[in-house]
């Protein structure tokens, strides 16, 4: 019997990995952030030299062997700032994946522009070079690829539609920390690269964000843009001098990363590769034993990806491996059996109740001129990737074999018993 339904459950009393780990050092970056009594950069330097949120976003740019990197509150204001550097504005279109969080739309909307959602790889969730030419127009400025969940989108057809005269391409890698497209930093293939860096992720802060980018003039303007107009001075401040200085080269905001997220994050930054590594040697001991499971299989992942960075583990369902049952009750089988939270995907941004722009006054007065171009069409690729995909948060990688081994075990205890699923009424609150 399945453990939903009453029965003893795969995996016992044993716990999961702990997320977000930290340790003596970390609780040490943050207490020397807290005494330092510089909390936000734009407070003065009582000691001089340069504020955390610059060192880690220059430590993060050379991660990812980009030339230059901002420091952001929120992955969501990354975006902000990605949009507004490039020029967009009203009147223009953004192409914007449908299976993605809301925020690369919003962000979209917050510019004043009109986020024109395209369909997706039913397999990966990831924007393709023909769903682009699909939907791109002479209005087209942008397009924000998003490399999904354990995955990455097929950077050279897209990168061969947007080119040097093609709309500028915006890389959302929130979910891609680390992964490398033929031993290059993905995030680095368009004009800007994205990140949340927020509690979730695989390099986690709580609430924050970054920008990576080669170009020094949309540096510059990013950095202002974020910051109320002020860029960074030339050199390190000296003892009691400020490092922003008030450029206003173009008008900004105030998305500031505070010094103690920053002093997290350049403790967490070194920990990614030997995270990176482990997940990847659970991934595939799961891939080994998928094929052992009619009806699974793991996400694909593009050939010219060497380095995968995985935030969410996926596994693909074949329509019918699990009988009638949706893949919501599915997921809720196996929360049950292993005692960790197995998901679907979220609804896709044209079944999304979060996109709904028509409930604020500022976009609901030209909604309704766009509503058709930006989201009247089917999207059966989204769909069909979120009805038949399988996740789990990318700290169940971080244990022991035996893990892996439980995950196999309850896939195969759910499929054998899917039967006992489609008797029941669909779960309520529990993927």
């Amino acid at each position: 019997m399945l453990a939903l339904h009453g029965g003893a459950p795969v995996r016992g009393h044993r716990t999961w990995p702990r997320w977000p780990q930290f340790d003596n050092r970390t609780a040490a970056e943050l207490l020397a952030a807290l005494h330092s009594s510089r909390w936000s950069v734009t407070w003065y330097s009582p000691r001089g030299g340069k504020s955390r949120e610059r060192l880690f976003a220059e430590a993060f740019a050379r991660y990812n062997g980009a030339a230059h990197g901002v420091s952001v509150d929120h992955g969501s204001s990354a975006l902000v700032i990605a949009l507004e550097a490039l020029g967009i504005g009203p009147g223009d279109e953004v192409i914007v994946p449908a299976m993605t969080w809301v925020a690369p739309a919003t962000a979209v909307l917050r510019v004043g522009a009109i986020p024109v959602l395209a369909d997706v790889d039913p397999d990966t969730g990831c924007l393709t070079a023909d769903e682009l030419r699909a939907v791109v127009s002479p209005r087209t400025r942008a397009v924000i690829v998003v490399h999904l969940a354990c995955t990455a989108a097929e950077l050279d057809d897209i990168v061969a539609v947007t080119g040097q005269e093609g709309p500028a391409l915006i890389e959302d890698c929130s979910q891609a920390h680390g992964t490398r497209w033929a031993g290059r930093a993905v995030g680095t293939f368009g004009a800007i690269g994205v990140f949340s860096l927020g509690a979730a992720k695989s390099l986690a802060a709580g609430e924050a964000g970054a920008a990576i980018t080669d170009s020094r003039d949309l540096y510059e303007r990013m950095l202002m843009l974020r910051a109320d107009s002020r860029g960074y001075t030339e050199d390190a401040p000296g003892a009691g001098e400020f490092e922003l200085v008030e450029h206003g080269t173009v008008m900004g905001a105030n998305y500031c990363m505070s010094e103690l997220t920053a002093g997290l994050l350049l403790d967490q930054l070194p920990r990614l590769d030997d995270q990176h590594t482990l997940r990847e040697q659970r991934a595939k001991e799961i891939e080994a034993g998928l094929p052992d499971i009619p009806g699974l299989a793991p996400i694909p992942v593009p050939a010219p990806v060497d380095r995968r960075a995985v935030y969410e583990y996926g596994i693909r369902v074949r329509p019918g491996a699990f009988g009638p049952a949706t893949v919501d009750q599915v997921a809720a089988a196996l929360t049950a059996e292993l005692g960790t939270r197995v998901y679907p995907p979220r609804d896709p941004l044209h079944r999304s109740v979060l996109l709904r722009p028509q409930t604020k006054p500022r976009f609901a007065r030209w909604w309704s001129d766009v509503a058709e171009r930006a989201t009247g069409r089917a999207f059966t690729g989204a769909d069909h990737y979120r009805d038949h995909t399988l996740l789990m948060h990318h700290s169940v990688l971080l244990g022991e074999r035996g893990d892996t081994e439980d995950i196999l075990t309850a896939l195969d205890k759910v499929r054998a018993h899917a039967d006992q699923l489609a008797a029941h009424p669909e779960p309520k609150g529990l993927t």
